[in-house]
């Protein structure tokens, strides 16, 4: 139960380290609304607080001061720099040095997304779901770039980059509104690269995670495998003891022990074979 909850907890940490990532980068580069650009520092700011539990719960689990010279990263991905620098000292947001701390905190967040999320990233090397997960991340950032480049000043829909990303997320998801459709030659391609790309994201999450299943199912078959065949060896060990015993016509009251024992043993085989055939 404790696996299951450290799990869950990593894979909260790991969505909120990409959202901050990805947010973090669009404010940075592309002209965004105001109330967006607000939501930003406040969800880095939570963010940072959530990074900074998550860094706690590692040091107690690790040796303090290695670990801290280890993970050095720890110390800028924990950083709000947003809030401290525009709520709290009053800086402008098109600040050069807000843009390049925030920069060097993307790559820190990179970095901490696998420090923190250590089974999940096990998890996803081992079911080679990385391959799934990054393309669907250049998609989404190269579409929504080169869509709102394009239809920027010509699509009365495209104001601002939240409209071109609000584009992309329907066609990736082939859900399609409708409010948000492009004018241009180029962006209806962009649109068409998104749409294909679709089917190619679901085709490699659905084919990496059924090869993780299976993995996982093998893994489990051989396991029983190995018990029912250890089990086996043992009680032919005590088939064999039992029949010199009766050759010597000795130690009848071991002899009703080891015959408990044994019904006791088959059970077990049976339980084991039982778990088997339903898998």
């Amino acid at each position: 139960m404790n696996r299951r909850l450290e799990l869950l907890l990593e894979i909260i940490f790991i969505i909120f380290i990409f959202l901050d990532g990805f947010l973090l980068l669009i404010s940075i580069f592309l002209p965004i609304k105001p109330t967006l650009f607000t939501n930003i520092i406040f969800f880095d700011l939570i963010t940072s607080i959530l990074l900074f539990l998550g860094y706690l719960i590692k040091i107690q689990q690790h040796e303090k001061n290695t670990y801290l010279k280890k993970n050095w990263n720890g110390f800028i991905s924990i950083a709000p720099f947003y809030f401290v620098g525009i709520v709290i000292l009053g800086m402008n947001e098109t600040s050069i040095i807000l843009k390049i701390l925030c920069l060097i905190k993307i790559f820190a967040l990179t970095l901490s997304a696998r420090q923190i999320g250590e089974s999940v990233d096990d998890f996803v090397e081992k079911s080679r779901l990385i391959y799934g997960f990054a393309f669907f991340v250049v998609v989404l950032l190269f579409c929504s770039v080169a869509f709102f480049i394009l239809e920027k000043g010509i699509n009365p829909g495209v104001n601002t980059f939240e409209d071109s990303f609000w584009y992309i997320i329907q066609t990736i998801t082939t859900v399609g509104y409708g409010d948000v459709v492009p004018d241009t030659q180029w962006g209806r391609l962009i649109g068409i690269i998104t749409m294909i790309s679709a089917i190619g994201i679901t085709s490699l999450l659905t084919a990496a995670t059924t090869s993780s299943l299976m993995d996982k199912l093998r893994e489990d078959r051989e396991k029983m495998a190995k018990s029912s065949i250890s089990y086996f060896k043992e009680l032919e060990d005590k088939i064999d003891d039992l029949e010199s015993k009766i050759i010597k016509k000795e130690n009848i009251d071991e002899l009703k022990t080891d015959l408990k024992d044994m019904k006791t043993e088959m059970n077990e085989i049976k339980g084991i074979l039982t778990k088997i055939n339903k898998k």
